[in-house]
């Protein structure tokens, strides 16, 4: 069993930036280790926690429209993201011997659909060399999934905010009503058992209401803006590809079209455009959030409550 997390900028002096990685092959992960060996502003400002091999390359690699999978496709994908689990984590140990990053293990569409499935899922990832599962919170039933797998001893990753399997598009917390639906829901994933949390299309002030307390769990938000405390979620794939759609708050260093692909994603072009990224982010460049929908005194109301208190 892993050592247990510690929180995102938890270690006592370390004002490093914590930083979870969205990846999927072997090849990533050396140009990751590539940009972060040759950028000493990179090793003394970014804290590489986790790479985390996630269901995206159903869009990235596959090119396919959403990760929602058709039921005759989810034992199938969960082999696929179970050897890139291996991959990624013999590549990882190999190229980080020291302060290794950690693993997750993102489940696909299916693979947590209840108690019996998830814990079959989970052991598949784990036995590929996941740490972590990461598991997207978009029904009440996924709370029993989280405390049956931590009471299993797996360790759990909760997705809070948008999450892609479930549906949707739009951002969370505009409003005060809604800030507290996910500050409850953050409650119950951490009561369920979750160590740590991806928050994706937070409006910024909710997620900086949640995550900058010291009880807060571990955090990496994606799309939700800069806190004091928690870490960011990245991913290679989009610090080099623009995305098919008019993004405003997109990394700014996605320059190439996906029609470029595979030629453009060699490991040093990558190396070059995640090693920008970081050193955006280590410098509090990026990201830029939209600009909030909640008025002055909503904005009061979350920095005076305990969203981690009922």
């Amino acid at each position: 069993m892993s050592e247990p997390l510690t929180p995102a900028r938890g270690h006592q002096g370390d004002s490093r930036r914590p930083i979870k990685l969205n990846l999927y092959r072997d090849y990533e992960v050396e140009a990751v280790a590539q940009a972060m060996a040759g950028s000493p502003v990179l090793q003394m400002g970014i804290r590489l926690d986790c790479l985390m091999v996630s269901d995206s390359y159903l869009m990235t690699h596959l090119g396919r429209d959403s990760t929602r999978l058709a039921r005759g496709e989810q034992a199938l994908f969960l082999e696929v993201m179970a050897g890139l689990v291996r991959e990624v984590s013999h590549r990882a140990r190999q190229l980080f011997p020291s302060e290794a990053p950690y693993i997750v293990g993102d489940m696909p569409d299916g693979s947590v659909t209840n108690g019996d499935i998830a814990l079959r899922s989970a052991d598949r990832m784990r036995r590929a060399g996941a740490d972590v599962v990461k598991l997207e919170v978009h029904s009440e039933a996924v709370l029993a999934v989280i405390e049956r797998l931590a009471r299993e001893g797996f360790r759990v990753m909760a997705h809070l905010g948008y999450t892609p399997q479930g549906g949707g598009g739009g951002r969370v917390g505009g409003s005060l009503d809604g800030a507290r639906a996910l500050f409850a829901s953050a409650r119950q994933v951490r009561d369920a058992g979750a160590e740590s949390l991806v928050l994706e299309k937070l409006d910024e002030f909710v997620h900086r209401a949640l995550v900058d307390r010291p009880e807060a769990l571990p955090s990496y938000a994606i799309f939700s803006g800069k806190s004091e405390t928690g870490g960011q979620s990245l991913n290679i794939w989009d610090s080099v590809f623009k995305p098919g759609f008019r993004a405003r708050y997109f990394p700014p260093t996605a320059q190439e079209t996906v029609d470029a692909f595979p030629m453009a994603y060699s490991v040093e072009a990558i190396a070059a455009h995640i090693g920008t990224l970081l050193g955006l982010t280590a410098a509090g460049e990026f990201p830029l959030s939209p600009p909030t929908l909640l008025s002055i005194e909503d904005v009061v109301a979350l920095a005076s409550c305990d969203p981690w208190a009922a």
